[in-house]
């Protein structure tokens, strides 16, 4: 029994480890004492043509259009354009146990999730999480419980990760024990029925340019193998390689390399006609701030490989704390912040989002969680532990509920009509006139949406 829950307690440090995605790999690299991010100023360049790139690529017009049952233009009528959900995705990492219990924080964690996502990466399908029988029941039998809440609130779901760390039990095999693992796990996963009608979206092959043990002893050649497969169990998924510090620039001393073995990655599974849909950018902000125009940068270049681009694991952590030697208790404990940098953080995450919402192949920003209560990250999210918002939560709130979202009201003119310019999604249009109302749910794409609607009147025949 002691053996039992030694075994237990070793791998779940190892899990906690692991779910960083790769971050802790970087131990030995000096903090920097981040006081400010290239950008930042009011006035910065960048602004203005982000600005014009949002207003150009994620919004449409809408033509209201207002008649009697005669056809007779209704001029005067009002008119409400009200959105209720984005087509583009704002989500998070999706907590399982959370979603699953009954507990008040869990409570207050799905009713947060309603309000504030209408995306969810579950990220129960990497390896370690099935490396047993029993962890895979588990795993399985949690991931099927949290699934009709999700469809319920009708979240597209992403299943991440397929290929990534099979660190422990790999590193002793040979290439082809490892390979035939791999294809053993997706089969387990991507190859179950119950999850492959659950999820739009899989990330592929998480981190091959520095934190994948697999794509380092099987190179290259492989990894078609895997999205084809994948494509194969499960031919209307979306399929994504997923990897780090692209846009984050948290590996400072290699970052443009990793750009080019990426760019060159994924253009030469492009060349082989392989099945890649999207990529994934980790956006995990620890004491570093990348330059907001790099990042635009950085997304315009990948943009030319047509692919769907997606912000995948965005979280920020600033700390009055330079040149830390203990690395993984300080990213991971309880570490003092202040107000100067939460305010700061929330600044960047501001200007960081709003870059990259006007990047028009970009279709999703994903937190990898937002509460501190249940996050890999102390302080790293928008909700600290006591639910308190933090200044970055309310940058979040400002643009994505607020500034984004289509609350647009008016009268329709002499010939009827009603025009705005609203923000892409599902909208509820509203009519008025002499007593009389019509309600209308619609959705509005790039280009543009015109309604009729027909309402009775009260003027004389």
């Amino acid at each position: 029994m002691q053996k039992c829950k030694l075994t237990k307690m070793l791998a779940s440090l190892l899990f906690l480890t692991a779910w960083c995605d790769g971050v802790a790999a970087e131990a030995d690299r000096p903090l920097i004492l981040t006081d400010s991010y290239v950008g930042r100023e009011a006035d910065a360049p960048w602004r203005q043509a982000a600005a014009e790139r949002i207003e150009k690529y994620r919004k449409g017009d809408i033509t209201v259009v207002v008649a009697d049952e005669r056809g007779r233009a209704l001029p005067g009528a009002d008119v409400s354009v009200r959105m209720t959900r984005h087509a583009f995705w704002f989500g998070s990492r999706a907590d399982v146990r959370l979603i699953n219990s009954d507990e008040a924080d869990a409570r207050k964690y799905r009713e947060h999730f309603t309000t504030l996502f209408n995306y969810a990466t579950v990220n129960t399908v990497y390896y370690f999480q099935w490396s047993t029988p029993e962890r895979a029941r588990e795993t399985l039998r949690a991931t099927l419980q949290a699934i009709p809440w999700l469809r319920k609130h009708r979240y597209p779901m992403r299943g991440h990760t397929l290929v990534w760390w099979f660190r422990d039990e790999m590193i002793r095999k040979s290439p082809q024990e490892v390979y035939d693992r791999v294809v053993q796990h997706i089969y387990q996963t991507a190859g179950n029925p119950l999850l492959a009608e659950a999820f739009a979206e899989w990330d592929v092959q998480n981190e091959p340019y520095g934190n994948s043990e697999i794509f380092t002893k099987l190179g290259r050649e492989k990894l078609p193998d895997f999205f084809r497969l994948v494509h194969k169990l499960d031919p209307d998924a979306r399929l994504f390689l997923n990897e780090a510090s692209l846009i984050s620039q948290m590996h400072k001393e290699d970052w443009r390399k990793r750009l080019d073995f990426i760019y060159d990655l994924v253009k030469g599974l492009q060349d082989k006609d392989v099945p890649i849909h999207g990529l994934g950018f980790q956006s995990h902000h620890i004491q570093t701030l990348a330059p907001i125009p790099a990042v635009i940068e950085t997304l315009d270049r990948f943009a030319r490989l047509g692919l769907d681009m997606q912000i995948t694991e965005y979280d920020i952590k600033l700390r009055p704390v330079p040149g830390a030697r203990d690395w993984q208790r300080r990213w991971r404990g309880p570490v003092a912040t202040t107000p100067e940098l939460e305010k700061l953080e929330g600044q960047y995450l501001r200007d960081f989002l709003t870059a990259v919402f006007s990047q028009p192949r970009v279709t999703a920003f994903i937190m990898w969680g937002f509460w501190d209560g249940r996050h890999w990250l102390h302080n790293g999210p928008i909700f600290r532990k006591d639910w308190s918002l933090k200044p970055s939560g309310q940058a979040y709130k400002d643009l994505v509920l607020d500034k984004w979202w289509t609350n647009e009201q008016g009268q329709t003119d002499d010939m009827g009509t009603f025009r705005s310019r609203c923000f892409l999604g599902e909208h509820e249009v509203a009519v008025e006139f002499d007593g009389h109302r019509k309600t209308v749910q619609t959705t509005i794409p790039r280009d543009g949406r015109t309604i009729k609607v027909t309402l009775s009147s009260n003027q004389q025949q």
